[in-house]
Parts: structure tokens; sequence; C-alpha cells
């Protein structure tokens, strides 16, 4: 049997020795295996302490709400810790919720059992989210070293700066699901990329059941399930890929079923909000038709564009972002023929990901970051592709120059990037803008209206959470408004659809065309509104009774 060392050094230096005839199997290298595997176990639980005490570091005393979906999750957490079921408690009638699948807002709940009573619970969550980073820092350094057979050194890299990135901060220090997605993602990976290998049934279970789980905690999660399945469909290994598919639907059938049962239960006005996805963007797309494909596709692969192009070079100035985005798109473009070699499900699904994230009619950037550690493995493998491959050009030298300038300039940038932010702390920004808004309303619900109150504000699930007050959303959201924002007419249209169906007693506004909608509404004859003070920006109205 031969082997060979797929790393820097030899396996006389104590380095780890690949067998080349069992995939990735790790075994130790002749001399020094166990001093080199206690060193590597360290660096991997540094790395991982190092992740968690940053992210608790950027935790912020802010409320809940910045995102709307923290709340969201947090009023399901509450909901299910509290024995009501699964319901949006903060709207009237208390529907059940089809929004997001349960898996997150599971974990919070037995988080919400044993911590200490809302809001201060809020910061257990948080810490939650730290050690789900954590987590996913450790599964990114083993695919990295098991799948890219990459170097410890390398490894680690990755996944500290994968998960350590400013973007992926933003949303670690939040209630939101992505730190918990993270931290599942590799391990089901691993486990695809190894069911592919096989082929054996069990190893397809264990990859089904991890995908299943994984398409629980964020809906687009489900699409390693397909991807899974068509690279062992590709590989002719079919009872694999029903083993696989039939696992994953136990976990993910029930889900839908209780969708199908439960979704006409939240009113059309505010189904993008509270709403199943599915409806919502079936709906959105037989309206719009082609083209609303069309202006989504080409609105957010320009995002996409724009968001990246700046987190590798911060500056204002558009060409050189570009150049150095190209480079990323040839780093980028290697790295894929080395995922297509190493990891084919991993490639599978980052494909299926990125398709859904262009065609759905909201801000591609909050999707990317969900994956964003394996953003970096896929370009540094290119990288390191490309490297290899010029040792057999004619022009090695200048070819490697190159390309050793051009690695430095896009690294140079995104360090900068994240330098800014860890300078500037830009994670706070959101949580601390949110809060900042939110406050004074909050406090004059409180005060001056009655626990039986239904108010209509833009801070709807703040409102619920801080003061008790069932609440609603003042307008409602559609897939056309990723084209463009609502008119003021459509806007009061929809102001009218509130009324008549959730009969709010207040209509708290802070926006030009929210104080338009307010203005008409009071000035109707007879009025329905009527101007009762203002708090700083904020217009109050409440409702005149028949």
């Amino acid at each position: 049997m031969t082997s060979v060392t797929r790393d820097f050094g030899t396996p006389g230096d104590g380095m780890i020795a690949l067998d080349a005839d069992q995939g990735d199997t790790l075994r130790p290298a002749a001399r020094g295996a166990p001093r080199v595997q206690v060193s590597e176990r360290m660096v991997v639980l540094s790395v991982a302490v190092l992740v968690a005490i940053v992210a608790v570091l950027t935790v912020t005393p802010w409320p809940v709400g910045a995102f709307q979906d923290d709340a969201m999750y947090t009023v399901l957490a509450k909901s299910l810790a509290e024995g009501h079921g699964y319901r949006f408690l903060n709207l009237p009638g208390e529907p059940n919720a089809t929004h997001f699948p349960p898996g997150y807002p599971l974990v919070l709940a037995l988080l919400w059992k044993v911590a200490p009573p809302f809001p201060d619970n809020i910061v257990v969550f948080q810490f939650a989210n730290a050690v789900f980073l954590a987590l996913a820092a450790v599964g990114c350094h083993r695919f990295v070293r098991r799948r890219l057979a990459a170097g410890v050194a390398a490894s680690a890299a990755a996944a500290v700066g994968g998960t350590l990135a400013i973007t992926v901060l933003v949303i670690t220090g939040v209630v939101l699901s992505e730190p918990l997605f993270m931290a599942i993602l590799f391990p089901a990976l691993l486990a695809s990329e190894r069911s592919a290998e096989t082929g054996a049934p069990r190893d397809a279970a264990v990859a089904g059941a991890w995908l299943g789980v994984l398409g629980l905690v964020r809906t687009i999660g489900a699409f390693g399930l397909p991807a899974a399945a068509l690279v062992l469909a590709a590989r002719r290994r079919w009872m694999a890929a029903i083993t696989l598919c039939a696992v994953g639907a136990l976990f993910m059938l029930p889900w839908q079923w209780w969708v199908s049962q439960h979704q006409g239960e939240i009113a059309t006005v505010f189904m993008g909000k509270f709403g199943s996805y599915g409806a919502w963007l079936i709906d959105g797309y037989r309206e719009g038709g082609l083209d609303l494909a069309v202006g989504v596709i080409a609105g957010n692969l320009r995002e996409i564009r724009d968001t990246l192009s700046f987190l590798i070079l911060p500056v204002p100035q558009p060409l050189p972002r570009f150049v150095l985005l190209s480079v990323i798109c040839v780093f980028a473009a290697a790295g894929i023929r080395v995922f297509g070699r190493k990891a084919p499900v991993t490639l599978a699904f980052l494909t299926l990901y990125m398709a859904v994230v262009v065609l759905w009619p909201f801000q591609p950037s909050r999707f990317l970051l969900g994956v964003w550690p394996l953003w970096l493995p896929l370009i540094g493998s290119g990288v390191v592709s490309l490297w290899r491959a010029s040792a057999a050009r004619r022009f090695t030298v200048p070819l490697r120059s190159v390309l050793a300038v051009a690695t430095i300039a896009c690294a140079s940038g995104y360090l900068w990037y994240n330098a800014r932010g860890y300078k500037h702390q830009w994670w706070a920004s959101i949580p601390r803008d949110a809060g900042q808004r939110a406050k004074p309303i909050v406090e004059w619900a409180a005060r001056y209206t009655q626990p039986d109150d239904i108010l209509s504000t833009e801070d709807d699930l703040i409102v619920y959470l801080y003061a008790g007050r069932k609440s609603v959303p003042t307008a409602t959201f559609t897939a056309k408004e990723r084209l463009r924002l609502p008119t003021d007419h459509e806007h009061l249209a929809a102001a009218r659809e509130i009324f008549r169906k959730y009969q709010p007693d207040y209509y708290i506004i802070n926006s030009r065309q929210g104080a338009g909608t307010a203005e008409a509404l009071a000035s109707e004859v007879p009025p329905l509104l009527r101007h009762v003070g203002d708090i700083a920006s904020v217009r109050i109205y409440s409702r005149i009774q028949p």
C-alpha cells in the first residue's frame, strides 16, 4: 500500500500522512505522531476558544429586534417555552407560525426554560450563538483538513478568517439562526461527502439526517438534500440516494405538513413578513412574471458584486474594486474545479444555494453570510491550485509573482475591511440604531396604552416584547418591492387592509410615506384616525371608534 503526504513536510517531520488508498482517512505518521495529534488538537481548541471569546466580546446590550427576524425568533421561543405552541404571540389571534422552521426557536426555547426571565435571557441566547460560531470554526477546520488536505495552520486560518469576519459577527451578536446553521453545515457536508465516496446506505442515512436538521434550522438548508442526491445519482449510487432522501424527508415532511395546515392563518397583507416562504414567493412571481424575475436577478447580481467588491477593497472608487473582484472570480473559478474533485456535494450545494439567492426577491447579502466560512476555502483552494499549476508553465517565476501580488492585494483588502470594522465596532451599529429608534415608542406604549390595545407600528415586534402589547406592522411586504418601493396609493391600500383585518387602536409611524398615509386616513369623511401627539420624529394616531 502506498501513501502520500498532502501537507507541508514529510511524515518523518511529524506531520499527518494520508493514505492514498483510503481517501482522506487520517493515520498517524511513523514518528512523532502522538505529539502532532496533541498539537493539532490544541490548535483546534485554540481556534474554538478564540472565536468564542471574540464573539462574546461583540455582544451588545441593545434590545432584540434590530433585524426583525431576531425578534420573531424570540417570540417563537417564548411561545414554545411557555406552552403556547408554535405561534406568533405578538399578532392578534396568535396564529400558528409557518414563516421559520422550528429548529432554532426550539433551541432558544430550551434555553428560555433554564435562563433568567426575558429580557435578561437575551444575553444567554447571544452567548449561545458565540458557542455555535466556535463550533462552526471547528467544523470549517475539519472540512478544510479532510476534504482539501490543507495543513493545520492553513485550516486554522480559513476557520478564523471565515468566522471572525465582521460580516459574520454582525449576525452573531443578535438572536439570528445563522450561527447554528453554520455549526451544523460542516458536519452535514462532511457526512454527505463521505456518503458520496462510499455509497453505503448507512453513511447516506447519517448524511440525510444531518441535512434534514440543517433544513429545519434555515429553510434554504434543505437544498443540501437534492445536492447530495444529485452527486449520488451521478455516481449511480441509487440505494444511497434513496436512503438519503428518505431520511431527510423524515425531518422535512412534518414541517411541510404543518405549513400546509396553517399557512392560511396569516392575513394576506402580512404574508411576506409572517407567512410561509413558498406561498409568498409563488404569489410574487405569479403576479410579477418574467419582468419580476429579470429585475430580481439583475438587481441581486449587482448587489452581490457591489458587496463583495467592497469587502475585499473598502474604497468608493469602482475601478480598483472591480479589478480585485475580477481576481477573486478567477481564484473562485479555480476553486470550483478543486471542489468538483474533492468536495462535489459541497459544490452542488453552493450552486443550488446561490441560484436560490439570485432568484429570491430580497437583499442577497444576508444569505451570503450564512455560508460565509465556505467562501475562504473555495477561494484559497483556487489560489493553491493556480500556484501548483504554474510550476508546469514555461514562465513559472513571472506567473507566480503575479499570483502572489494578486493574492496579497486581495488578502490585504479583506484584512483592511475587517480592521476598520473592528475599530468602529460595526457589529453594534444596527442594534444601536434600532434600539434608539424604538425606545421612545416602547416607553410611550407601556405608559399610555392599555394591555388589550393593539398597536400598528414599524417596530411592532419590539413593542410586543418590551411593552407587552399586541402589535402589527404598518405596511405590507411583497416580492415586487425588491424592484421598487410601494407607491403612496399602495401603502394607503395596505393600511386600509390592516385596519379592516386587525382594527388597531393606534397607528404609530416615523416615515414620510407612513405620515402621508396617516394624514389621508385622518382626512377622510368620516375620519378613521385622529392625531394625538408626537414623540421626537414619531407621529401617533388613534383610531376613531365608529
